[in-house]
């Protein structure tokens, strides 16, 4: 298992002032994120229908374990395609959106073949 320097505590976007003081030797990201290693996936997000939240390109961290909550962020399968989007639960409904405003929400209905493939738990994005 891989190991990564980490620096505590937060990061403060506007001072300066980071010591030796507040370094940690290790930090496994794999015991931060990956909670069930067997049911973790990952993919490569595509599209900006999930800006500003989501950019094209970042890595998706998938855990198929974890039971879809109202509101998360998970991948779908509809009609044997899988999509990134935002779960709304109302009442018997199961509705679809994209955080980005400019792609229309869409309702499910129970003929469709639908299923979560997995809760999105976590993004990774390249930054230089």
């Amino acid at each position: 298992m891989k190991k990564y320097n980490i620096i505590l505590p937060k990061a403060s976007c506007g001072s300066f002032g980071i010591t030796e003081d507040f370094t940690e030797p290790y930090q496994s990201l794999d015991e931060r994120f990956i909670k069930n290693q067997a049911s973790t996936f990952f993919f490569q997000a595509a599209g900006n229908s999930m800006e500003p939240l989501i950019f094209e390109n970042d890595i998706l961290v998938v855990d198929r374990a974890k039971k879809v909550k109202n509101r998360q962020v998970a991948i779908v399968s509809l009609d044997g395609q899988l999509f990134c989007k935002r779960i709304y639960f109302q009442g018997n409904n199961i509705i679809l959106k994209s955080d980005n405003h400019r792609y229309k929400e869409q309702l499910i209905h129970p003929d469709r073949d639908f299923s979560v493939w997995g809760v999105v738990i976590s993004i990774v994005r390249e930054m230089a």
